[in-house]
């Protein structure tokens, strides 16, 4: 019944997690507001989720522009009145090598991963935190590790990693609740398989979603999945650092 009735603002939503979550909200009773770049794919979802009964608001934009992004919340708020819940989906990420990429390429990495989600952010902070609801965030086990020919992408989700943090502890006293979503190696259309040292580590998409969707409904603050993914990463955390980077230089 988490869903029934609800409006959930879904940033990335053309394709992928975002579009996944925003059919599984849509298929549990909530009002959606879909946004991406992509207007035929969004379109299309519109047409999906409405097939469920349920409305949907589609406002095409990019996300690293904080004029679009403020249209996108306007346009959410006049049709529904307010947000209850927002997945910050919106990101991407492209191999990069230190000492070959360029200043430009590294602080794109960051607008797209990093920016998009603080211009989302803050201004659904000022409209939530009184009322109350859940914002959460798809973020990734990369970003506790500098990960070989991925240093800008782990970068850029370490500092979102870090913000979220910040903001369950000044936040702690409004009815707000903040989800760090850390998906693994998804099969979605964004995942090149052979960027994966590890076959088996990949879940599918479907997966994903469902475990997505479980985090936001009883509001975990951090959820990485699937447990083999969390498993290495703490293991990571009990390792010496000289180690851990001995150890990352094999797939460097």
């Amino acid at each position: 019944m988490f869903w029934q009735g609800k409006t959930v603002l879904i940033t990335g939503a053309s394709s992928g997690l975002g579009r996944g979550v925003a059919l599984h909200a849509a298929a549990n009773g909530a009002h959606i507001v879909a946004t991406a770049r992509r207007v035929p794919l969004l379109e299309t979802l519109k047409e999906e989720v409405e097939a469920l009964g349920v409305r949907c608001e589609i406002v095409p934009a990019d996300a690293t522009d904080p004029v679009q992004v403020q249209r996108v919340l306007d346009k959410a708020i006049q049709t529904f009145g307010r947000v209850d819940v927002a997945l910050l989906n919106a990101g991407g990420g492209a191999a990069q090598v230190m000492g070959e990429t360029t200043a430009e390429a590294v602080t794109w990495e960051m607008r797209v991963n990093f920016d998009t989600v603080v211009n989302f952010l803050c201004p659904l902070i000022a409209h939530m935190k009184d009322v109350g609801g859940t914002i959460a965030t798809t973020s990734s086990p990369a970003g506790f590790f500098g990960l070989p020919k991925s240093g800008p992408y782990s970068a850029s989700k370490a500092a979102t990693r870090i913000l979220f943090d910040s903001c369950r502890v000044e936040l702690a006293h409004t009815p707000l609740r903040f989800v760090t979503l850390y998906p693994g190696f998804t099969y979605t259309d964004g995942l090149n398989t052979e960027d994966v040292p590890v076959k088996a580590l990949i879940i599918t998409k479907e997966r994903a979603v469902r475990e997505m969707a479980w985090a936001i409904e009883v509001g975990k603050e951090r959820h990485m999945f699937p447990k083999r993914i969390r498993w290495l990463i703490s293991l990571g955390g009990w390792l010496p650092v000289s180690w851990i980077q001995r150890l990352l230089t094999l797939f460097a």
